[in-house]
């Protein structure tokens, strides 16, 4: 009987613990995809790459451990943000500093594309139940 109450007493905070890490797995990945936007916009490439890995890792992560808690739509848009993402770093130039026009042109396609990853990310954390 003791075993039965203290599961009941404790199943509430597991689910709110969950919840919160639910969360916190969406910020974090949402931190760094805005992260490379403020790096793009500096033309800060090295900067701009290892948020976006940072964040597609993230983005894996969560899809193997918390993607079960998402409704089908929200968990499309984890894959349309990771896809956003690949996106937008197959668009940084690896050119020298000459071309910098190029450079320019594909700044703004891969600001573009991090932008809507950010906001397909906080489209998924706003859905998400609060703890």
């Amino acid at each position: 009987m003791g075993v039965l109450f203290g599961w009941y007493q404790a199943y509430p905070a597991q689910v709110s613990r969950d919840r919160a890490m639910l969360r916190l797995r969406l910020s974090e990945a949402r931190v760094r995809t805005l992260d490379a936007r403020v790096a793009l916009s500096r033309s800060n490439f090295g900067d701009a790459t290892g948020h976006v890995r940072e964040a597609l890792r993230l983005l894996d992560a969560f899809k193997t451990d918390g993607a079960d808690d998402l409704p089908p739509n929200e968990a499309a848009k984890i894959d349309q943000a990771a896809q956003a993402l690949r996106e937008a770093q197959g668009l940084f130039p690896n050119t020298d500093p000459g071309t910098a026009a190029a450079a320019t042109a594909t700044d703004g396609q891969a600001a573009a594309r991090a932008a809507l990853a950010g906001n397909l990310l906080g489209e998924v954390y706003r859905s998400t139940p609060e703890p």
